[in-house]
């Protein structure tokens, strides 16, 4: 292995990190924050190796890219987020990244004498001729932990087991406080009060937590999802900022709550993208933007998902 493997200078190492975004170059500076590894694509192989951050912990990184699922068995990982952790590697074990839902970024609780939040990020890219795929794994700071303290320490809807209203306004707050580029997103049921008409209150509730049970299918452990109303949705996606990725997963979600009900019926969302700071930079002002965005949505027929456009704003009398 080692013959294969290339020795990168910083300068290298910092045109590769540049690729992941701003937010990751923001860490990058001293070993003990991050560990950057890069897997040829035709063979697998590990080819270089920087960064302290995992081997400080005593965790080491396989050198085929094909045994990295198998780091989440050893790895000292919150059990709440294991799951995600294990789609997230063996994903990338397979050396590919074109999951529709977009498992190039991960957050992991490493637990120990002291416990650390690690992101995961994964690009692929070409270097010196070489497919590649590049894997960054980055110390988080302090505003990790108090989101998710935020999250975890709040009420939860009696229902769908998600979290209410209120909990997702401080989760909101908690995020847009810390800064940072995020996207929100408001789903609401279209024909929900249909449902219950015809079906009655029993097979309303049923839908909702169909629904629900959808969204956690695709959206990561750390991902936001609360019941902010009776058939509304809100969704504060962590860390995700690219266009084509948010919109791929604005239709996901299109798609995949639609759902058929006996005579006929068949249940739709409107879809309302707020992406921040650009579009709303406090909680308030990104909860109403993405209201208007939903109503945008609706307004084509439902079905579909619309981002926030500042001409939306009702005109001031």
């Amino acid at each position: 292995m080692e013959e294969n493997k290339k020795e990168f200078g910083k300068d290298q190492v910092e045109q590769i990190i540049k690729m992941f975004g701003e937010r990751r170059m923001n860490r990058f500076g001293c070993d003990d924050y991050y560990t950057l590894c890069g897997y040829r694509k035709s063979d697998g192989a590990l080819c270089h190796y920087d960064g302290a951050l995992l081997s400080l912990r005593n965790l080491d990184m396989p050198e085929k890219i094909e045994d990295m699922s198998k780091l989440v068995a050893i790895w000292p990982i919150e059990p709440k987020l294991l799951a995600s952790a294990k789609t997230y590697f063996s994903h990338l074990s397979k050396g590919k990244l074109d999951s529709v839902m977009d498992l190039s970024n991960l957050d992991l609780l490493l637990t120990g004498d002291e416990d650390c939040w690690i992101n995961v990020s994964s690009i692929e890219t070409s270097i010196d001729g070489e497919e590649m795929v590049e894997v960054l794994f980055i110390n988080e700071d302090g505003e990790k932990i108090l989101l998710k303290k935020a999250i975890y320490g709040s009420e939860l809807d009696d229902l769908t087991g998600t979290l209410n209203r209120n909990a997702v306004m401080r989760a909101l707050a908690q995020m847009t406080e810390n800064g940072g580029q995020h996207t929100y997103i408001l789903l609401d049921i279209d024909t929900f009060k249909e449902v219950n008409l015809t079906f009655g209150y029993k097979m309303g509730d049923q839908v909702l937590v169909n629904v629900v049970n959808i969204l956690r299918k695709h959206l990561r452990t750390d991902d936001v999802l609360g019941r902010i109303g009776d058939d509304e949705f809100f969704i504060c996606l962590y860390n995700v900022h690219d266009r084509e990725v948010v919109e791929r997963i604005a239709a996901g979600i299109v798609k995949n709550t639609r759902i058929s009900l006996p005579g006929g019926l068949t249940i739709t969302s409107s879809v309302g993208v707020v992406m921040s700071p650009e579009d709303g930079d406090c909680a308030p002002e990104i909860y109403g933007h993405a209201d208007l965005a939903m109503l945008s949505a609706r307004k084509k027929g439902g079905d579909t998902y619309s981002f926030y456009e500042p001409e939306e704003q009702p005109a001031v009398q």
